[in-house]
């Protein structure tokens, strides 16, 4: 399993370094290239057509021209195919990761003489945290799919091809850093108060910290370079970069209830959107036993499990505004997105149910979960919407 992770991360990173030095390429030929046949063109045409000649006339047509401080810039055309390559690539790297972590967190001895009740503790304890791998895959498809049926001339083609096109790059961006973070801290983040010795549920280090990174890193960084690259020409410029996306979310955040409270559809996405807007806030900054909501994994993955509730929260945004304009049903993409939310709670509920129904060691070895019985049965009532058609 690990020889297949790390042929994927390099995989991943060669695709990647690839479409960057192919792109890198062809911007300096066409750039080298296109006075030089401005100039013949200008001088095999006589006084008339120069009168009446235009700009996109001086200019290959294969090539979009815009203009950054008088200096003309051509935008070549996005290698979708590479980058579906790539998408595909990614995910699977970053769905290894995150089973990696899970089975190695999830288990005996971890810390050495912390012992599960039961074999079939962590057997659901694992599949309630790999509901997280159907969010992963889902984004990553949709946004191969998107490549896929695009037929963009440049990069801000492709980025407008999809409303959530940019935003789910940006959100892989961001759940990739924040991955390579918790491995590098896992020893921080997972720590056991009141241990003499101080013991965590999970520390890794040497290759196996180093494949974790490289999966979660070459995601993020080609969700990074791909947002970037898409951008409208006025704002490529990163010093304004924080005020976008500051002001992006802040639309988005203003924006999550629906525009027609009448259709479900609508309603389903707007409050499964708020609920993991709170899951990833509960998580992230309460203290046990609130942030064992909804991940149920005690202080082993559950600072870990935010970073994809997150995803979850812009996906379902993502397909909220596909239901308002009527895309939902129609664009492949979506139907990706919806298939991840989906997933994600059919295996959410499906690992509850087998802890309640199966697992012996319930209630007695759940004791987090035991202390805030509202908000578990809460979650699972709010996940459950996950399962209901987007027909309306």
């Amino acid at each position: 399993m690990m020889r297949i992770l790390l042929l994927t991360v390099a995989y991943t990173v060669a695709t990647c370094n690839a479409a960057a030095a192919a792109q890198m390429s062809l911007g300096l030929r066409q750039r080298m290239l296109t006075p030089i046949v401005v100039g013949v063109r200008r001088a095999t045409m006589n006084s008339s057509q120069q009168r009446y000649a235009t700009k996109p006339d001086l200019i290959q047509p294969s090539v979009t021209s815009v203009s950054r401080g008088g200096t003309a810039i051509c935008d070549s055309k996005p290698p979708v195919k590479l980058l579906q390559w790539a998408y595909a690539a990614a995910g699977m790297a970053t769905t290894a990761g995150w089973g990696t972590m899970a089975y190695t967190t999830i288990r005996d001895n971890q810390p050495a003489g912390a012992m599960m009740p039961c074999w079939q503790h962590p057997v659901f304890a694992r599949i309630g945290a790999m509901s997280a791998a159907s969010l992963i895959l889902g984004s990553f498809a949709s946004l191969a799919a998107t490549c896929c049926e695009s037929d963009a001339e440049s990069w801000e083609e492709l980025g407008d091809s999809s409303p959530s096109f940019r935003r789910q790059n940006l959100a892989l961006a961001t759940t990739g850093v924040a991955s390579s973070l918790w491995v590098r801290f896992a020893d921080v983040v997972t720590k056991i108060p009141g241990s003499n010795p101080v013991a965590s549920h999970q520390s890794y280090s040497g290759i196996m910290q180093s494949r974790l990174i490289g999966a979660y890193g070459s995601a993020g960084l080609l969700g990074a370079l791909v947002w970037a690259r898409c951008l409208p020409e006025d704002s490529r410029n990163p010093l304004t970069w924080p005020k976008r996306i500051g002001d992006g979310v802040s639309k988005a955040i203003v924006s999550i209830a629906p525009k027609d409270v009448n259709d479900p559809v609508q309603v389903k996405y707007a409050l499964i959107t708020t609920s993991m807007l709170i899951f990833t806030g509960m998580q992230t900054v309460c203290n046990m036993p609130v942030s064992v909501i909804p991940s149920w994994t005690s202080r082993r993955l559950s600072r870990a499990f935010p970073i994809y509730t997150f995803l979850g929260a812009v996906t379902a945004f993502d397909l909220k505004e596909a239901t308002e304009n009527g895309r939902i049903l129609v664009d492949k993409n979506y139907r990706y997105l919806s298939s991840g939310i989906k997933g994600f709670g059919a295996l959410y509920l499906g690992a509850r149910a087998g802890a309640i129904c199966f697992d012996p060691s319930f209630p007695e070895h759940f004791g987090m979960v035991n202390q805030v019985p509202g908000l578990a049965v809460a979650a699972m009532l709010m996940v459950g919407l996950t399962l209901r058609s987007d027909e309306r």
